[in-house]
């Protein structure tokens, strides 16, 4: 590493806690190429990160440190990282090239780190298997759900675990657009100071274990072509694959078919919001790291498991929140009234919960084209069947229904037979693609 690597980390490790991870992510993405007559040369990959960095406060931010490390004032210059190849000795881009898929992953995101529960047990007993069992039996392994649910941090635990307990794996981790613009990338030049395809692809499969990141991002049908190749070579040389969607493979818009039944082929998982417990015992994780500052009553922690379940980053996001306004108002205990006042301004805290059983056995009903009546009837026809367990699920997940509540909402049935009916649905969500994907759809509705 030389001076300009070891300058630009220690800057990146000093501003880390002023952004989000998120944001944080793609800064990450830079690199100090050098430092001349006052001008600090800093090279991006894609045109978020150059967004982000050129921000007025950002970049200032970035300056300022950067100059107190230096030892004399800088201003940073963003250059897209082929213009500084060009001003580049060739064997340094020859070494670059080799260091292609190399891999950094995030030390927080480990399997020990994640909290299990009903919502997500499958995704991540399927990802710790696959690290310690080398026959691969699922392939690819596709793990599908809404943003903010824990997918990416378990491609980081995969990746994790592996460095640590098998380091002779090879892991090549990336998300799908930093993908296409290295395949584009590859694509568009020929000269011999550039990664052609055939080097890219070439290391690309020279890998044990392959992790793309939303995949719904690979839209380009060129890119999709390469992909395509090293995909099936993958394959048939038996490395594993993971990969993380937004949407079931069935749902995705610009993948060709062929990918996606290929996706298919293997184990699509779907991962959930986390069920109340399992919101709290993810709070109470966090808190492991906060407990010297500052305490949170457990009406507090119930009230945070409620309002911010659809999303795991807002819900550990409106804990940090809460912990460092305590931080500033020395307060030692965090209690509801505080909660409510410092989480005011959150849309999803403002805003009333009016969500009933009614209006989910409303939006249900249509969805399947059926009558309340039809629904609240004795017919066992497999579509009235589903939307009825999809309704007892729904109430109880997303309200806390009890079963003698939802059983009213349903034609008066026993609470025995709505537990029951709870039960057939977590299944059916488990094995049953179909009603996995009529579930997010209600799910968007509601």
């Amino acid at each position: 590493m030389n001076q300009y690597e070891t300058l630009w980390k220690e800057t990146l490790e000093a501003i880390k806690n002023n952004f989000n991870p998120d944001t944080f992510s793609w800064i990450c993405k830079t690199s100090l190429f050098r430092i001349e007559d006052g001008m600090a040369y800093v090279s991006y990959r894609s045109v978020i990160t150059k967004n982000i960095m050129s921000d007025a406060n950002t970049k200032d931010l970035f300056e300022q440190y950067l100059s107190e490390m230096w030892g004399e004032p800088v201003h940073i210059q963003l250059m897209h990282y082929r213009e500084v190849e060009k001003m580049m000795p060739e064997e340094i881009v020859q070494r670059r090239t080799k260091e292609l898929v190399q891999t950094k992953f995030n030390a927080d995101y480990t399997f020990e780190n994640f909290v299990q529960g009903k919502s997500n047990q499958g995704a991540y007993a399927a990802c710790f298997h696959c690290c310690v069992e080398d026959s691969h039996t699922f392939n690819p392994i596709l793990i599908y759900g809404n943003s903010g649910l824990g997918k990416t941090h378990l491609l980081h635990a995969i990746g994790n675990y592996l460095q640590k307990e098998r380091p002779e794996k090879k892991v090549f981790y990336a998300y799908s657009g930093d993908l296409v613009s290295i395949l584009i990338d590859a694509m568009k030049t020929h000269n011999v100071q550039s990664n052609t395809v055939e080097m890219v692809q070439a290391q690309l499969i020279d890998n044990d274990y392959f992790l793309i990141d939303d995949i719904q991002n690979l839209t380009q049908s060129s890119s999709q072509e390469i992909f395509f190749k090293v995909y099936n070579s993958l394959i048939a040389k038996g490395a594993q694959i993971v990969i993380t969607s937004d949407m079931h493979p069935n749902e995705l818009e610009g993948i060709q078919n062929r990918l996606i039944s290929r996706f298919n082929n293997g184990l699509p998982i779907n991962i959930l919001k986390p069920e109340f417990d399992t919101s709290r015992a993810i709070l109470r994780k966090k808190l492991e790291g906060y407990e010297e500052a500052c305490q949170i009553n457990d009406e507090t922690i119930d009230f945070l498991a409620h309002k911010f379940s659809d999303d795991v980053r807002k819900l550990e996001g409106s804990l940090r929140t809460l912990v460092f306004n305590a931080t500033l108002e020395n307060v030692d205990v965090i209690d509801l009234p505080f909660a409510q006042r410092v989480l005011s301004g959150q849309l999803i805290v403002a805003k009333p919960n009016k969500l009933t059983p009614k209006q989910i056995k409303k939006v249900v009903t249509k969805f399947y084209g059926l009558s309340y009546n039809e629904v609240e009837g004795k017919s066992r026809q497999k579509k009235l069947v589903n939307a009825r367990h999809m309704i007892v699920y729904l109430c109880h997940e997303t309200l806390g229904t009890s079963w003698t509540q939802i059983g009213q909402e349903l034609g008066n049935r026993d609470h025995s037979t709505i537990k029951s009916s709870y039960d057939r649905a977590i299944k059916l969500l488990k094995t049953d693609t179909a009603f996995q994907i009529a579930m997010n759809k209600i799910k968007d509705s509601l």
